[in-house]
């Protein structure tokens, strides 16, 4: 007899105990056949890469020493990332005729500047300009010097690209694609031409096929377009392509972003540049069983648990 009571058994107890496991079991299968649980692929390829995180560590070692710190426009282009070293006390500013101060520091971005900026007031800067895009100032000025038309391919509002036209001075021309390649006419037989490292090397491909197409007695072209740009958006695209979703995390007055959401939109049309999990809409996830994550090179690692964080939670929700 299984009933309780004053004269259940060890044997009657142990019973018991059994029904219950069983039932539980039971229970708990029924719960995880009907969890969702979605795949989620993040790339290799992010979070910062090499020169962002050489930038963000020159700053907080200029912060720790107690100074006034000015960056020359953002630090780098993400706007979590400026607003975190804003509490920290990095001032940023558009014009370096705003400090007035001795003992103070100014930072030079990761993307350069121009040298124009620089001569609008004699103060001593702390360099945090990305080693790659030093090593293509120096092209440009190589090119300068030995009387090259020096063409530019890439967005002539990035400050990366001021800081090149800078380098370059009258002698040169910025062309966003290969319609304003076209389109431009040649004002030197010799011509250089470079790319914004930050842009695609499928653009840049397309400008030199159109400049090869002018009159001209030389030609030299170095491909300056980062290999970490290129990686991450190889990677992003085959990730974009095996998904339902793709989210391109970060900041989007970041170029390296901008191209890396416009390369994975070509093989996935469900692909969103978000900035943070703000950003994320529940929309996005319904009837989605697999979700594929990149980031630009300036989008911090926390970025991407969250929203990772946010997809389990939508899971735990039973996809509501």
């Amino acid at each position: 007899m299984l009933g309780g009571g004053s004269n259940s058994t060890p044997w009657t107890r142990i019973a018991r105990n059994m029904n219950l496991r069983i039932f539980l079991i039971f229970v708990n299968s029924n719960l995880i056949g009907k969890m969702r649980k979605t795949k989620i692929i993040v790339s290799s390829r992010s979070g910062f890469c090499f020169g962002v995180q050489r930038a963000l560590n020159i700053a907080k070692g200029a912060l720790k020493k107690g100074k006034t710190v000015y960056s020359l426009g953002p630090i780098i282009h993400n706007p979590q990332v400026v607003r975190d070293f804003s509490k920290k006390g990095l001032k940023v500013i558009s014009d370096i005729r705003k400090v007035n101060s001795k003992g103070v520091a100014v930072l030079i971005p990761s993307h350069g500047i121009s040298p124009d900026v620089l001569r609008k007031k004699r103060i001593a800067c702390i360099d945090t300009t990305c080693p790659l895009v030093g090593r293509v100032q120096k092209i440009v000025q190589d090119f300068k010097r030995k009387g090259y038309f020096v063409i530019i391919a890439g967005d002539r509002k990035h400050p990366e690209v001021k800081g090149l036209v800078g380098m370059a001075g009258k002698n040169s021309h910025v062309v966003k694609n290969k319609k304003q390649a076209r389109a431009l006419g040649l004002k030197s037989k010799k011509v250089a031409l470079i790319s914004q490292t930050t842009a695609s090397i499928s653009n840049f491909k397309d400008v030199l096929s159109e400049i090869a197409k002018k009159d001209f007695t030389e030609l030299v072209s170095f491909n300056t377009v980062c290999k970490d740009t290129i990686q991450r958006q190889k990677e992003a695209s085959s990730i974009a392509k095996r998904v339902d979703t793709m989210f391109v995390i970060g900041g989007k007055n970041s170029a390296n972003t901008s191209r890396l959401a416009k390369a994975c939109k070509k093989v996935n049309d469900n692909t969103y540049h978000i900035e943070s999990g703000e950003n994320l809409k529940m929309d996005y996830l319904r009837n989605k069983k697999t979700i594929g994550i990149a980031t630009g090179a300036s989008t911090p690692p926390r970025a991407i648990n969250e929203i990772i964080k946010r997809i389990r939670r939508f899971d735990a929700n039973g996809g509501k």
